[in-house]
């Protein structure tokens, strides 16, 4: 799967018809998700379903809105496990969140201006 898909950050800023707003919202995104992880991975540890779910949904969202297609499918995934009350699912794929987060900001700092 691909990390990111540009075409998103594209429309957004075709639709703003600002380009610097965009690259100052993708650089506060980018501020802000070591914190979105630190968080999910937090709540798991301490089996705070309500905050993880909280959390990762937080996750989910803001990675669709950048484009962020790979973490976004991750956050989805931990997301139905943990719906379906399945802690070892979970915690399996919140496994690859940093590499995946660390992927992401990598795309992303090769698309800002």
């Amino acid at each position: 799967m691909r990390v990111l898909d540009t075409a998103v950050i594209t429309q957004l800023g075709t639709d703003l018809g600002d380009r610097a707003f965009v690259d100052r919202f993708v650089g506060t995104y980018l501020r802000m998700l070591p914190g979105r992880v630190g968080r999910v991975l937090t709540a798991l540890e301490a089996e705070d379903h309500d905050d993880l779910m909280d959390a990762v949904l937080s996750l989910r969202t803001s990675a669709t809105t950048v484009g962020a297609v790979a973490l976004a499918s991750l956050a989805r995934d931990v997301e139905q496990h943990v719906r379906a009350g399945d802690t070892v699912g979970a915690r399996r794929a919140v496994r690859r969140l940093s590499s995946t987060a660390q992927q992401t900001c990598q795309a992303l700092a090769g698309v800002a201006s």
